[in-house]
């Protein structure tokens, strides 16, 4: 297999299909207009629980709050193989939106529609890092002004644009979309400098989630439509009203509630000094397709 690591993440061009399936790292629901995450793997066993409530607490750097959870066990290459497949079966439609239809834009960064949530595209975007322009290719450009952003066009892929072009920021590879959350370091794109990240862990952190912060959800793999989690960016608060606004890709596929500001809104909670995102809209008491949020994660100077 042929890598090349550009500075904020692993440039997946020339691979095979199961190893591109563990790397998509993005929230790929199966319905049409509902909350859902990757082409995840095969159901568990049904004695194995859909919660990790018996497993020990991650103890990570820079975490502010407690109890976050250990991530699940990896897929397996057959595992991958077939949810790829699938994937790629996906986007021959119908779709919810026509693919990569811009469906808003925040702060410059584009969220356009992956035509159904469980469509995986071997396309990749690239940023300019001179123009701030963004390309996609179905093959390795070779151009070191160039810099890999992700696969077209999966929430993972939102969440390092908006960083890269906003922020001048990007982070590393992961497997799924929830393991944002357990990053320790992302990468300046100028100096390719690294530096440490922060996170705040749901219902328990002191910190409030702030603009550009990426608000990452949990997988559940007792549930197909919530394999892998989601991660947005949040781009406005209002602590007052308890209400924060997320950019983002692949969550439903429609057109942003804002299109030249956010996709959606959910609502905060502030109890006893300690805040809690709920996969809810502020003027709802319920979601019924929605998930868990795990927390926020942001650079150490953030915090």
């Amino acid at each position: 297999m042929s890598w090349h690591e550009r500075i904020g993440g692993w440039h997946p061009m020339g691979i095979s299909g199961t190893v591109l399936a563990l790397l998509l790292g993005v929230a790929l629901p199966s319905g049409s207009a509902s909350a859902r995450t990757d082409a995840g793997a095969v159901a568990p066993d049904a004695a194995t629980p859909p919660e990790f409530s018996t497993a020990v607490e991650v103890d990570l750097p820079h975490t502010d709050g407690f109890g976050l959870q250990p991530k699940p066990p990896a897929f397996t290459k057959e595992e991958s193989a077939r949810l790829f497949a699938e994937g790629k079966q996906a986007c021959d439609g119908p779709c919810v939106t026509p693919f990569s239809t811009v469906l808003g834009t925040a702060d410059g960064a584009e969220g356009r529609s992956n035509c159904v949530s469980t469509c995986i595209q071997p396309k990749y975007s690239f940023l300019d890092r001179s123009s701030g322009a963004v390309s996609v290719h179905a093959e390795d450009p070779k151009q070191d002004s160039l810099q890999y952003i992700g696969i077209t066009y999966q929430c993972v892929e939102y969440a390092r644009k908006w960083w890269m072009k906003n922020l001048g920021i990007t982070f590393g590879s992961i497997d799924s979309a929830h393991e944002i959350l357990y990053l320790t370091e992302g990468k300046n794109l100028e100096t390719q400098q690294p530096f440490p990240l922060a996170r705040s862990i749901n219902g328990a952190a002191r910190r409030p989630p702030r603009r550009g912060d990426l608000v990452v959800y949990y997988p559940d793999r007792a549930d197909p439509e919530w394999r892998h989690g989601h991660a947005a960016v949040v781009v406005a608060v209002d602590l007052e009203q308890g209400r924060v606004a997320l950019a983002e890709e692949n969550y439903d596929n429609q057109p942003w509630q804002d299109p030249q500001a956010f996709a959606r809104q959910i609502r905060l909670f502030e109890v006893g000094g300690r805040y809690t995102l709920l996969d809810v809209p502020p003027t709802a008491n319920r979601n019924a397709e929605g998930g868990r949020i795990a927390g926020w994660l942001y650079p150490l100077a953030a915090r």
